[in-house]
Parts: structure tokens; sequence; C-alpha cells
């Protein structure tokens, strides 16, 4: 075999190698609604406050000690983005402006008079009541899974659910407290 031979081979070993799977764990799907530790979700988003309706395209990304919140008016207009460090703070930053503190609902509340428990819908965005407070559940005769949930003053409605790896999550949802409403609709999960 002549040395050119030789590099051939072993530049296409290399090559087959690099092209190749990755050996790596593979994360399994979480086993239940409860075990998912992290999740993204976008879709269609519709609030209304006591002086003011709006509607749009949210994008939520959580993880155990993060989240990221952008909520997107028609045509890219009103962007209003609420993120979370791993350190516990919060900044919303919307039109030409940024606030931060602590207590995520807080800053909603004080900055733009929209009143959305975010603590308490990081469940009830997955089907599931805070485990913090007291909650009545109303289940579905045929799939057990929940038509309503009430809990804190908050009444969860939900209308809809799609298939995930094997489980089943919300994809049509109302959050009310009158006179605030938090219309969800769910295009996209993804969940580990």
């Amino acid at each position: 075999m002549t040395y050119r031979s030789l590099c051939i081979l072993a530049f296409t070993a290399l090559l087959s190698a690099c092209s190749s799977k990755p050996t790596g764990p593979i994360t399994p799907p979480p086993a239940s609604i409860d075990a998912i530790s992290k999740w993204e979700t976008s879709g269609r988003v519709g609030i209304r406050t006591q002086n003011d309706a709006l509607s749009g395209n949210f994008n939520w990304q959580k993880d155990p000690t993060t989240f990221s919140l952008n909520i997107v008016g028609p045509f890219g207009q009103g962007a209003t983005k609420l993120n979370k460090t791993p350190d516990g703070m919060v900044s919303l930053a919307y039109e030409d402006t940024v606030v931060t503190g602590r207590n995520p609902a807080t800053l909603l509340q004080q900055e733009l008079g929209w009143e959305f428990p975010v603590k308490q819908v990081t469940y009830w965005i997955r089907g599931l009541a805070d485990p913090s407070s007291y909650a009545r559940i109303t289940k579905t005769a045929d799939s057990h899974l929940p038509a309503t949930i009430e809990q804190d003053g908050w009444l969860i409605t939900y209308h809809n659910f799609t298939k995930v790896d094997g489980l089943s999550l919300p994809q049509k949802m109302q959050v009310s407290n009158p006179p605030f409403r938090v219309n969800l609709i769910i295009n996209q999960w993804t969940i580990q």
C-alpha cells in the first residue's frame, strides 16, 4: 500500500467518524406531567384587563431556576419581555422601559396593570395545581384530565389537550379572575 493510499484511507476513516451519531446519553422524556423540569411553549395569547384588551403571540421558556416569557403584538408591535435569571432577579422590558425586581407578578401589576400570577401559571399551563395552596380540581369524566382548577381566586378552564411525548398537556385554556382574563392557545410544546 502506497503512502498516498494510506493517507486517503486515514482521511476517509476520519470523515466517517465525524459524521456518525453522537453516543452520549439521550435524555428520556419525563414520566409524568409533574416530572417536567424544563419546557418551552409558544402560541397565541389574549389578555383582558380592567381597561384594556390585547392579543399577540407568546413564547415561554422555563427551567427550574430561570424563565423567559415574550409576548409580541400583531405585526411585531408592543413587545413585552419578562425574564428571570438564576440569581432570582426578574426584569420586565416593554416599550423603552426596563424595570427589575424579585417578583414577576408584582412587576406586571405595577408597570402594566396586568394581574398575572406567574408562579401559579407555571403549574396551571401544565394542567397542574400549584402545590403551595389549596385548589379545587374538576376532572372530565371520560379522560380524567382537569376541566377546571380553582385556586387563589383564579379559575382555570381547560378546553383542549394535546399529546406530547406520551403526556397530555393543555393546548387551549383560560385563566380568569374578573376583570382579568388570559386566553392561551398553545401551538407547540417542548418538554424535558
